[in-house]
């Protein structure tokens, strides 16, 4: 039987879920393939360490070199995580001719270019799966099934850690500090939780995605970020109140060339990572927990829901491992770059922040008084922006703020600011103005 060696870089959660997977499903995989996936080297950086399943000690070194030099290893598969030295040996197994399956979405919203250059180059491929929602075949999707297709819009709950939070907001009213510890204790989120929580996390995957999704060329900071710990358990009763759910979303939307452009300009792509409102009834508002799901609209098929779960050893192993079936089904029909990688130039450009255009919910802190809403409404006017609904609570101790919330249609980004800025300097707004944007998935 034919053989094809791998080598795996990190042996930590995923690695072991591979490693596992390979073990456990070798017979149905020889079968399926015709071929034999054998695993020649496993890199880690501490030999003694102890591990979750046991591997022969002489497959095992502490040298990523070890990878890249051994001639019978024909895919290298990158867990090592982080971006510098992960590039180095990705780069370095490219250069050998050798191709890549990696789950590292950092590195290639980061470096996904040159790396994607490079593999053209070499006549190699890269594939990336598990770098995002973990089992769930979204790249996969993107890449084969959509290939006809012309998609105009994503919508995303692509990290499950904020995912559970939220939920345990929503259902149990909980400050967001609590809801927080209590992720911590039972695994779901980090002992530093900042790339989780700030959205980092999320908008390095929407890069990847609305690179195979619509040709963009993203970076994270290309991307309108904004994270959760300002919630607060008010906004889960006034979403309630108003008919939506409140999560933290992934959106990308093709929004045609920018007004004025010559004819034939590019297209430009709304990229954003922020809390929201979305209706109650839709696809999104019903997962729950540490889930993951993504909504694709495109123009032939419609919307369509891919849902599961986004991270632990076995799904996102079982992502990893589905690559390189693919991979060593590849090799063994000598057909590289069968599936071909994103565009070498970007189809499509960044929509500026400023140009957004949807509804907005605005949390108003305002005094007790006369006139405060009216005044409100006339500076939200003189910038366009027109009222859907209003709520006001009254306060039993005098001279307490009053919360004041209003709901807008669709309005352009930069007018809201504006009109944000013209409010919170009024001297009966008492707190800065919170808002948070609503979308129709």
């Amino acid at each position: 039987m034919r053989e094809v060696g791998i080598g795996i870089a990190g042996f930590g959660v995923v690695g072991g879920g591979v490693l596992s997977i390979l073990r456990q499903h070798a017979e149905d995989i020889e079968a399926r393939l015709g071929g034999r996936i054998v695993v020649r080297r496993v890199a880690l950086r501490d030999l003694d360490k102890e591990r979750s399943i046991d591997v022969d000690p002489a497959l095992l070194t502490t040298r990523l070199e070890d990878l890249l030099d051994d001639p019978a290893i024909q895919v290298v598969v990158e867990l090592i995580g982080g971006v510098d030295q992960a590039f180095e040996l990705v780069c370095g197994a490219l250069e050998r001719g050798k191709h890549v399956v990696t789950a590292n979405k950092a590195l290639l919203a980061a470096r996904g270019d040159e790396i994607f250059r490079l593999a053209r180059a070499r006549g190699v491929d890269v594939y990336y799966e598990a770098a995002v929602c973990g089992g769930v075949p979204i790249i996969r999707t993107l890449r084969e099934a959509l290939a006809s297709d012309r998609i105009t819009a994503l919508h995303g709950i692509v990290n499950g850690t904020t995912n559970f939070i939220l939920t345990a907001m929503a259902e149990k009213g909980e400050p967001i500090e609590r809801a927080l510890a209590e992720a911590q204790r039972l695994g779901y989120a980090e002992a530093d939780p900042t790339l989780d929580v700030s959205g980092g996390d999320a908008a390095q995957k929407l890069c990847v995605l609305a690179q195979l999704a619509f040709g963009a060329a993203l970076r994270p900071e290309d991307v309108l970020t904004e994270g959760i710990m300002a919630l607060k358990p008010e906004d889960f009763r006034w979403a309630r109140e108003f008919g939506y759910a409140l999560k933290l979303l992934a959106v990308a939307r093709r929004c045609g060339p920018a007004e004025g452009a010559a004819p034939g300009a590019q297209d430009q792509l709304e990229a954003r990572v922020h809390p929201a409102f979305i209706p109650a009834g839709s696809l999104l508002a019903g997962v729950r927990g540490a889930m993951n799901a993504v909504v694709l609209h495109s123009e032939a098929l419609g919307a369509s829901m891919l849902y599961g779960q986004g991270a632990g050893a076995m799904p996102t192993g079982s992502a990893v491992v589905s690559d390189i079936i693919d991979l060593t089904r590849n090799i063994l029909a000598g057909s590289p770059g069968r599936v071909p990688l994103p565009p070498a130039e970007p189809l499509v450009s960044v929509r500026p922040h400023a140009e957004v255009r949807c509804a907005y919910y605005l949390n108003f802190s305002v005094q007790d008084a006369p006139g405060v809403l009216a005044r409100i409404a006339s500076q939200l006017a003189a910038r366009h922006i027109s009222i859907a609904a209003v709520q006001q609570r009254e306060q039993n101790d005098q001279g307490q703020p009053v919360p004041l919330v209003i709901v807008t249609h669709v309005a352009r980004e930069a007018d809201l600011r504006a009109a944000i800025a013209d409010i919170d300097r009024d001297p009966t707004t008492l707190a800065p103005t919170r808002l948070i944007r609503i979308e129709n998935v």
